[in-house]
């Protein structure tokens, strides 16, 4: 029998990995007090199960009283040893407190049917062999629900993401043609004037009937035959008529940014997991997030906040980083990323063209990563043209690394 030996703490993924390449038949989970009054082995174990490691029936967790005490810790593995003494047993000292790390380090260095192993914050793409073996590969990709879940949040509504997306993937070129053109007066006064009667007649809610007194013309010949073919308008004398369901008012009052968004992501050798409108909540709590764009990347969950349209009511810019960090906080977890993609001139400084400073500032302290208005234009153009450097390209702006 192979047993693995988990420190359990909030950080998860380190243990997930391990779990997912060498696949123990039995876990033996070390929980103190304070990460069982969070639930931390059974999130884990939750986490485990959504990516087809079902160790629900196949784990034994070992309460430990004083996760600073490296005696305490060594009785505790020694009691769990004892009943396991025939096993090849794997130890992952990744977890824990530091007093557990050594504990464990200490106990397990001298049995002969141990292998020690440590997986480094800096790269997570290996294990680390304390027993003098070679590194152990960790090739398993975490998904979004994964992570996630190790930090007690679930993915709500998952079938309506699926649909979404769906959807989403008809529209991905006309989200890319509005990009290109997010600057032009004509394609802002009309989406301008959507927003406008969207929110007099909850047009997001419930869809929109569009006549001609409502003003909605657009005199790009091409855009218009690609909004109006793509949602069954009737254009006459460049004025839009017809009906839009609520799908449809929302992409074209700003969930085009977002689709965009989405679509570029998804090309990246070294990006997985990509979902649009992703809703997540916690257990036996009301409060929910949405988030436009997510993704995982180096075994880290990055979310994406995407503003387009003048926002008029944030004018500095500061709200939505605000918005933006107190999500990233809530999710309490090491590895997450943000970015603001906007088309917004709000963020620049109009005299330099460079993102103004203070947002600047706030944005390297927030770890949020600002993709401005001339990146998202430049990248549609790209998109559109069919270049082979687009990839590159986003993965540069979005500060992702790329395989060599």
């Amino acid at each position: 029998m192979k047993a693995m030996l988990c420190l359990i703490s909030e950080q998860h993924v380190p243990n997930l990995l391990g779990v997912h390449e060498l696949r123990p038949d039995l876990l033996v989970l070390l929980e103190t007090e304070g990460m069982k009054r969070r639930e931390a082995a059974n999130r884990f174990l939750k986490a485990l199960a959504i990516g087809g490691q079902d160790y629900l029936t196949r784990n034994e967790i070992v309460p430990l009283e004083d996760g600073d005490s490296i005696e305490e810790t060594e009785r505790a593995l020694k009691g769990v040893y004892e009943r396991y003494r025939d096993a090849e047993w794997i130890v992952n000292i990744t977890g824990g407190t530091k007093p557990m790390s050594i504990g464990a380090y200490g106990f397990f260095r001298q049995k002969k049917n141990a292998r020690i192993i440590y997986v480094s914050a800096s790269d997570q793409s290996r294990a680390l062999d304390f027993s003098g073996g070679a590194d152990i590969p960790l090739s398993h990709r975490i998904s979004v629900a994964e992570f996630l879940a190790g930090y007690g949040f679930d993915v709500l509504h998952y079938d309506k993401v699926q649909e979404n997306e769906g959807r989403s993937e008809r529209w991905l070129g006309l989200a890319a043609e509005i990009a290109a053109r997010s600057q032009n007066g004509a394609i802002l006064g009309l989406l301008a004037n959507l927003s406008r009667i969207s929110n007099e007649r909850r047009g997001r809610d419930r869809g929109l009937k569009i006549s001609e007194s409502d003003g909605l013309f657009l005199n790009d010949g091409h855009l218009r035959e690609m909004i109006a073919s793509s949602f069954g308008l009737a254009c006459d004398g460049g004025h839009f008529t017809g009906a839009l369901d609520k799908y449809a008012v929302r992409f074209l009052t700003g969930g085009w940014l977002e689709v965009f968004t989405w679509g570029l992501l998804r090309g990246l050798d070294r990006v997985w997991d990509v979902h649009l409108g992703l809703q997540i909540g916690m257990k036996n709590e009301k409060l929910q997030n949405d988030l436009d764009v997510v993704f995982m990347t180096d075994q880290s969950l990055r979310i994406v906040e995407c503003k387009s349209g003048g926002q008029e009511h944030d004018r500095e810019g500061s709200d939505t980083l605000y918005k933006i960090e107190a999500i990233r906080k809530q999710l309490g977890a090491l590895r997450v990323r943000s970015y603001l993609v906007t088309t917004s001139d709000n963020v620049i400084d109009s005299e330099t063209g460079n993102i103004k400073e203070h947002l600047e500032d706030r944005s390297r302290l927030y770890e949020c990563n600002i993709v401005k208005p001339e990146d998202v234009r430049s990248l549609a153009q790209m998109y559109l043209a069919g270049d082979v450097r687009l990839n590159a390209r986003v993965a540069q702006v979005f500060n992702i690394r790329q395989a060599v």
